[in-house]
């Protein structure tokens, strides 16, 4: 048997693959049943049964005191939905788990307080069981300082997630009762079912609303739960995408929406099914994606913003059905890959409202042509009933303008109250990585906001001065930087308005990487746009130190791709060239 060393300052320290485990298929109620068995070493750090049903995980790990003193360590089980967990520690047993969750814990996992005596050697088991929900298992042992802190930067971070994902429900919910586009009512519908999906999922509904029978009750109706995150996201995609008009797709989403409320009452306790059914939602989740793409190739514009931005949440939602399946836990590389998924979603469709006044404006402009052949074809035959339906057309014009402005007003308010709570929970934050991610955010939204802030300034939209929008950019980024870099800015060409969002992304993650990562103190950064024939040329360069060899891309370089790729439909080329040169072009038809 393994001895695991500890001492005063010993944190953070994997224990389960020094440990040793039995597989119980008989769920043995105490350890006295189990001590004769025959427990095998476990080297990795985590081990996931998926949906064990009546098994139990038992672990076996021997801790000594290397201290001339008492120590008092924190053990924490790292997974938030095991139900039943017991610690035998000596002759005391400590329960913990979903459905005993102590009225003295704090943290979202639950953990253990563990005494060992001056070079006392103590061996520990743990049982774990769950009949419902998949059983994974983590062990870590901590400085009892170090997990407060690090339980308080996972809370914050989920904080900051909540908190936008809030935001954005509250704003589709105006859009909504502004619009009345069912499209925008199950968004909001859906947005909820991520508030709901991922508070159960992370434990905090658990830690902070629920008491334990509350608990078993969620946990036994989990299908049910996570229905309320599917359900509205087959509704909006029949609704945004139109897929009336595609019969074969219409009609497997439909299916989806019948067979769920059966798989809720069969799988509740495990009646019926046990949660490995969620398997069902990885064909509706690549029929999503697949469903944009073929809304795409039928005339459906707005779909590649769909394609863009569900893909992430579906691929997340994948992953996490694949981790309840036992299959694979991606969480073990990228700890909030559904949060960041959900929140990216978030934006790009933010960017698709930007689409949507696009379509407005377009309508307008095809509805003043209209008018104006009508006028020409029919003034002397049909005078009275040309005036007649001119001012039926001056209706829905003004409709159709009011309605774009105070979409376009709401975007940008909204857009604000996004800037607001970032910067109140910046000035609370006392972790430097925090206040540097949240730096980031809040510049992206800036990057958006001031184009909006024109927009209501300029009657002419088509006619927005590229130049004065890149200033203001480049104007936020270099106020809040602390080196000597002088940006000069040579615009030529004035973009449309529907490039100017993805221009003022791209500069703003450019410009932020180069004062970031270029220069030591002082340094000089050009920027250039310029149209050569029917090709647009963006060139942003620096006289810093250049790309590095091994040089992977950042979150926001691989946005600055995803736009440039995807959107602009143009290409993108780095090099060094006495410092870092970044080439980006693309047709303007």
């Amino acid at each position: 048997m393994n001895v695991i060393d500890v001492n005063e300052t010993t944190s953070e320290f994997d224990i389960l693959s020094h440990s040793e485990i039995y597989i119980d298929k008989r769920n043995i109620p105490n350890k006295q049943g189990i001590v004769s068995k025959e427990f095998i070493s476990y080297k990795k750090d985590a081990i996931n049964l998926g949906f064990a049903g009546m098994d139990a995980l038992w672990i076996r790990f021997t801790l000594r005191n290397t201290q001339n003193k008492e120590i008092t360590k924190t053990l924490e089980y790292d997974n938030q939905e095991v139900e039943d967990i017991f610690l035998y520690d000596g002759h005391n047993v400590i329960v913990e788990g979903m459905f005993h969750m102590r009225a003295d814990r704090f943290s979202t996992n639950p953990i253990f307080e563990l005494k060992l005596a001056a070079h006392e050697q103590r061996t520990y088991y743990i049982k774990a069981h769950s009949k419902i929900s998949s059983l994974i298992g983590k062990l870590v042992i901590w400085e009892k300082n170090d997990f407060i802190l690090n339980d308080q930067r996972h809370k914050l971070y989920l904080f900051i997630f909540f908190t936008i994902i809030v935001t954005l429900l509250l704003y589709n919910f105006m859009l909504y009762v502004f619009t009345q586009d069912k499209a925008y009512m199950y968004y909001v519908i859906y947005l909820f079912g991520v508030i709901v999906f991922q508070s159960i999922y992370l434990g905090i509904a658990q830690l902070y609303f629920f008491n334990n029978t509350i608990s078993i009750e969620i946990t036994k109706a989990t299908f049910g739960y996570i229905s309320i995150l599917v359900i509205p996201i087959i509704l909006f995609t029949r609704e945004f995408l139109n897929t009336y008009k595609f019969e074969k797709i219409d009609l497997f989403l439909k299916a989806y929406l019948y067979i769920s409320p059966v798989m809720i009452l069969f799988s509740y306790d495990n009646i019926v099914f046990n949660l490995n059914i969620l398997i069902i939602f990885i064909p509706l989740g690549f029929t999503i994606v697949f469903s944009g793409f073929y809304a795409l190739t039928h005339g459906e514009k707005q779909a590649r913003f769909y394609i863009a931005g569900w893909s992430f949440v579906i691929i997340s939602l994948v992953f996490s059905v694949f981790k309840a399946i036992g299959l694979m836990d991606v969480t073990k590389y990228f700890y909030y890959i559904n949060e960041v998924a959900f929140v990216f979603e978030a934006l790009l469709f933010s960017i698709a409202l930007a689409h949507r006044i696009k379509i407005l404006t377009a309508d307008k402009d095809e509805i003043n042509q209209k008018l104006i052949d009508f006028q020409r074809g029919e003034q002397f035959r049909l005078r009275s009933l040309v005036n007649e339906k001119t001012n039926a057309l001056q209706d829905s014009l003004t409709e159709k303008d009011v309605l774009y402005r105070e979409l376009n007003h709401r975007v940008k308010n909204n857009l604000q109250m996004i800037l607001s709570l970032v910067k109140l929970q910046r000035s609370r934050s006392a972790s430097p990585e925090t206040i540097n991610a949240l730096d980031i955010t809040i510049n992206r939204v800036n990057s958006i906001s001031y184009l909006y802030e024109r927009m209501n300034l300029n009657d002419r939209l088509q006619e927005l001065d590229t130049l004065e929008y890149c200033e203001d950019i480049v104007d936020n980024l270099t106020l809040s930087c602390d080196k000597n870099v002088t940006i000069s800015v040579h615009i030529k060409h004035n973009l449309h308005i529907d490039k100017l969002v993805y221009f003022g992304i791209i500069v703003n993650e450019l410009i932020t990487n180069a004062l970031k990562y270029a220069f030591d103190d002082v340094g000089q950064i050009d920027i250039k746009l310029y149209k050569n024939g029917s090709h647009v040329h963006l060139l942003i360069r620096d006289n810093g130190k250049g790309f590095k060899e091994n040089y992977k891309n950042s979150l926001g370089l691989e946005i600055v791709n995803t736009l440039v790729n995807k959107q602009l439909l143009g290409r993108i080329e780095r090099t060094n060239d006495n410092g870092a040169k970044i080439t980006i072009e693309w047709e303007e038809k």
